[in-house]
């Protein structure tokens, strides 16, 4: 069964913003942060632009490639925290509101670059000028 271009595109449009949405804002500490509007703002206009130039592909490599910068933040994170000094206790990197915003700009900027590296890559193997 096949399903027409446009319900394609439509899901594909949703799954791909709900998945930079939550990746963006996974560094927040608050879910009720002004920031959390960069990941849904900053993605639905990244996926706005895949889905009106036809560039769905590249958006979702680079949603993976925010994905693991994601685990690489994550991953991270854990290493400061087994690290630190026993006798002294630090909170979660992502309490502190600079670390959150940084964070969160970051991974979107992760998201903007990947996905022009992407299309320029696609572009490139296609033989078109990107543009």
């Amino acid at each position: 069964m096949s399903l027409p271009d446009s319900l394609r595109t439509v899901v594909a449009v949703a799954v791909y913003w709900s998945a930079i949405a939550l990746g963006g804002s996974v560094l927040l500490p608050d879910p009720t942060s002004p920031l959390v509007a960069v990941p849904i703002v900053g993605g639905g206009a990244v996926v706005a632009h895949a889905a009106r130039t036809d560039r769905l592909v590249p958006l979702g490599y680079a949603v993976g490639t925010m994905w693991l910068a994601v685990l690489a933040l994550s991953v991270g994170t854990g290493v400061v925290d087994v690290v630190a000094p026993p006798a002294e206790e630090i909170a979660p990197l992502a309490d502190y509101p600079g670390i959150a915003a940084i964070g969160t700009v970051g991974l979107l900027a992760v998201l903007i670059a990947a996905y022009a590296a992407f299309i320029r890559w696609t572009a490139a193997r296609d033989g078109e000028v990107a543009a």
